[in-house]
Order: structure tokens, then sequence, then C-alpha cells
């Protein structure tokens, strides 16, 4: 082989380690899920529920109080919007609170990442944002970012965010709309089911943290899309709890020893096939070292 030749074969093998290499970066790959199936109304409801976690998607949950025994009710707490690009293990949180019920309170959101954004909600801070954005290969963390202005709007980085290098699987340890469960659903009308005894409901559904028990006026109703999808989830979570246990010493004293609130968790399911994951806007200091161990990460997970 003469040295033109050589390369000439060389540069081709070159591009095509290059080519592959940025394949595997991209996550880049066929992605066809199956639609969710079933023959029963549990059955297609729970495998609607696992459908989520193939099919690339938008979720958008608004969260309010529809009762408060400590005071008002009937106001909008915030909203968590999410983007989910399974197709390239892409994931976006975004996590607003606009008013916060009078403290303490459990947490108005589902999962860790609405526990993490609630114990970093003030009453100086609204109306405030987290945001959390991962990959297969790393995750960046904002949990005092500036609230977007529409659920359209790029989320954006706020002071001090932080880059982790790890490989994260997105699961129902972030935010589980709707877990495995035997409960039996009753059919509203075609595509529509509720669940309304308590026992059923507590089967179904993530329950908040540092709750005491269920109050009356639980439900849960799913409306699933002609495909079968998750299309909507209306969540009404009445919880019993003694606020005392959730305050600081100094506080206690004038607080009741019980309190009930009922949150509305409004959840609305669509750009199935779709949907992209933005990585936010806004700098993070990434270690040189982590920034490669990343990128090896991409390479080896694929």
């Amino acid at each position: 082989m003469n040295r033109r030749s050589y390369l000439a074969a060389a540069g081709t093998a070159a591009a095509g380690l290059f080519g592959y290499a940025g394949v595997r970066v991209a996550d880049l790959r066929p992605y066809d899920p199956d639609l969710p199936a079933g023959e029963t109304p549990n059955e297609r409801i729970v495998d609607a529920a696992r459908h989520r976690y193939a099919a690339d998607h938008r979720a958008i949950t608004t969260v309010t109080v529809t009762r408060d025994s400590a005071g008002e009710s009937g106001y909008r707490v915030g909203r968590v919007r999410e983007h989910h690009e399974h197709s390239r293990r892409k994931h976006c949180y975004v996590l607003t609170t606009e008013r916060a019920p009078p403290q303490p309170s459990p947490q108005p959101y589902q999962g860790l990442l609405g526990l993490f954004h609630w114990t970093n909600v003030t009453a100086e801070s609204l109306p405030t944002s987290s945001v959390v954005y991962l990959t297969d290969s790393e995750s960046l963390q904002s949990w005092t970012a500036p609230a977007p202005e529409s659920v359209t709007t790029r989320p954006e980085l706020g002071a001090e965010p932080r880059h982790s290098q790890q490989a994260i699987e997105d699961s129902g340890m972030f935010r589980n709309v709707l877990r495995p469960h035997d409960a039996a659903w009753t059919t509203v009308d075609s595509g529509t089911y509720e669940l309304t005894d308590r026992d059923a409901y507590a089967k179904a559904v993530v329950l908040p943290r540092q709750i005491e028990r269920l109050s009356e006026g639980c439900r849960v109703r799913v409306t699933l899309d002609g495909n079968g999808r998750l299309s909507r989830v209306v969540d009404d979570c009445a919880v019993i709890f003694d606020p005392r246990a959730l305050a600081d010493d100094d506080e206690r004293g004038d607080l009741p020893a019980s309190r009930t609130v009922t949150f509305r968790r409004v959840t609305a399911f669509d750009r199935y096939g779709t949907a992209t994951a933005p990585r936010p806007t806004g700098s993070v200091d990434v270690d040189p070292g982590d920034r490669l161990r990343t990128l090896l990460t991409d390479l080896t997970i694929y």
C-alpha cells in the first residue's frame, strides 16, 4: 500500500471511529416503544404509567390547595414541569413554587426532587424554582433558580448550581405519578377511571411524607388517550398531620395538634414521541477531570 492509499484508509477509519463515538455520546439510536396494553382498567392504567418511563413525553402538574383547616384555600401553590427524552436518556425537571401554604406543611409535591425543592422554599424567596437536568452521565442541579415565565420558557440555572458526574437512570424515585397496585378502578366513561376509596387510593398514589393519615375526600381520576397512554391525572390528596411535629421548638406552642390540607395535583401529559429535554441555560463550573469522566461514561453507556 502506498502512502496516499494508507492515509486515505487511515482517514476513513478515523472518520468512522469518531462518527461511531459521536452516535454513542449523543445517544442516537432507533427507538419505538410499544404502546400500553391491558384488558382490565387496572392493567391499562398500570401499563400506561409504566409506558411513561419508556416514551418521550412532557408532563405538567399544577398544584393547588383546595382545603386547609388552618385558613385560606383555593389558591395555586406551584407547578412541576417535566421533559422526558428517554430515547436519548435526557430529562429536565422544573419545580416552581409561587405561593406556599402556611408553614409548617407537608410537601405538596411528589418524589425526592419535590422534597429537595420544598426544603429550599422560604416566604422571602417566592416565587422560586428548582431545576434538575439528568443524563446517563451527568446531572445539573439548581435549587434556587429564577421562576420561568411560562411552561415554554427554557429553564435557567440560578446561583451556585451543582454538577455531578454520574450515571443516572430516571425512575419513579424522582416522581411516580401512579405506582403499581391492585386497586379496582371505577369506569367513569370511555378512557376515564377513578378511585375514591381511601385504601385503594393509598395503594395507587405516592403519599406525601410526614402525614399521620388520609382524610375523607381522597380521589384520583385518570384519563387515557386513544392510544392507551396517560393523558390526564387529577389527584385530590387529603392529608391529616400534626404541624407541631414539623415545626421548630420555638414555634410549637401556638400550633394546633391537628391540621387537614387537601392538595389537588392535576397532571397533563403531551408531546408523546416528540418531547425534548432542554439543557438549562447558565454556566456551571465543572472540573476538567469530571468533563473527561462524563465523556467516557457517555462512550461506555449506550
